[in-house]
């Protein structure tokens, strides 16, 4: 009997070792370039997100780096990262048809601003349609209307406000920032819509492990405070009618 308890015991020692070999491993997180959240490898919010999970992470090491959005999207779904953020979850698409896929938790939550030309007075949220309106090139498929896709946020707002193009619609927290930077002072902003962001994880059973890792990680961050401290400037986004 005592042999059988004996043989139990290390069966049981040896799976627990074995459980705990598969779930540590080294991570590798894959960043946009996408200020303020990333503006280079050491700087921007979800660089200091990311440090804090490597410093609470005990199964290996969390490494990252930062690319173009496409590519560093691209790293993923080629197996080159771990995981990518932020993406917003576009609600006009299954997650089924992508070639990722999402975390379990919300990390934040985005707003989208419209950017207009003062001097036009006929352009509003509701008739978009109607007009020349450009997004960032990657968020295209998020409207049921006709939009073009643009690399440059400041070079949108510019066009803007030059009265180029009619309107420019993106993240508030980035266009912002590049508004007030360039001081441009014919742009009008409107209240447009708010999506959900998550994390990019490889489709299969190591994006799914990957994903209770970095859950458990984040619980733990929001629990000790660290999380809400970081993310503070872009938690929980409202429209703020700074212009008024």
């Amino acid at each position: 009997m005592k042999q059988v308890s004996r043989c139990f015991i290390m069966a049981a020692v040896c799976i627990s070792l074995f459980l705990g070999q598969a779930q540590a491993r080294d991570l590798k997180a894959s960043l946009p370039i996408l200020p303020p959240l990333v503006e280079t490898k050491d700087k921007g919010i979800l660089v200091d997100l990311v440090k804090a999970m490597a410093e609470e992470y005990k199964g290996g090491k969390i490494t990252w780096d930062v690319y173009p959005f496409a590519r560093s999207l691209d790293n993923v779904e080629k197996g080159r990262a771990d995981f990518h953020m932020p993406l917003l979850v576009n609600p006009n698409i299954s997650p089924d048809k992508l070639p990722f896929q999402f975390s379990s938790d919300i990390i934040f939550k985005v707003q989208f601003v419209l950017y207009t030309n003062k001097n036009n007075s006929k352009i509003n949220p509701s008739n978009l349609s109607s007009f020349n309106v450009e997004t960032d090139q990657g968020h295209v498929e998020f409207f049921d209307f006709k939009v073009s896709g643009s690399p440059s946020i400041e070079s949108s707002l510019k066009k803007v406000d030059m009265g180029r193009i009619d309107g420019w619609i993106f993240a508030m927290p980035e266009s912002d920032g590049l508004l007030k930077k360039a001081g441009f002072k014919n742009i009008k902003r409107w209240k447009y819509k708010s999506f959900d962001v998550r994390i990019v994880l490889p489709k299969g059973k190591e994006g799914k492990e990957t994903d209770k890792i970095l859950t458990d990680l984040i619980k733990k961050l929001k629990t000790s405070g660290k999380y809400q401290k970081i993310m503070g400037p872009i938690l929980d986004q409202k429209f703020d009618d700074w212009q008024m």
